[in-house]
């Protein structure tokens, strides 16, 4: 004899259509204020404690980017 489980649904879960293109005003947001400079500095770093890693970190994320000279 063939015994069947059902399965209880307590929510439905709705899918999020927004993708990458919900994204899009952000990144280009980014890249108007950093330019060709990299948020962080490529590199190995080294730090004497993980607070020092933040401050560093903190620093170099809003840093005003240095205009080119032409």
């Amino acid at each position: 004899m063939e015994t069947r489980q059902y399965m209880k649904v307590l929510g439905r879960r709705k899918p999020y259509s927004g993708g990458l293109e919900g994204l899009q005003s952000f990144f280009e947001l980014c890249i108007r204020l950093r330019g060709d400079q990299p948020f962080i500095p490529r590199g190995v770093y080294r730090f004497k404690s993980h607070e020092d890693l933040d401050q560093w970190t903190l620093k170099m994320l809003t840093r005003p980017r240095v205009a080119h000279p032409q």
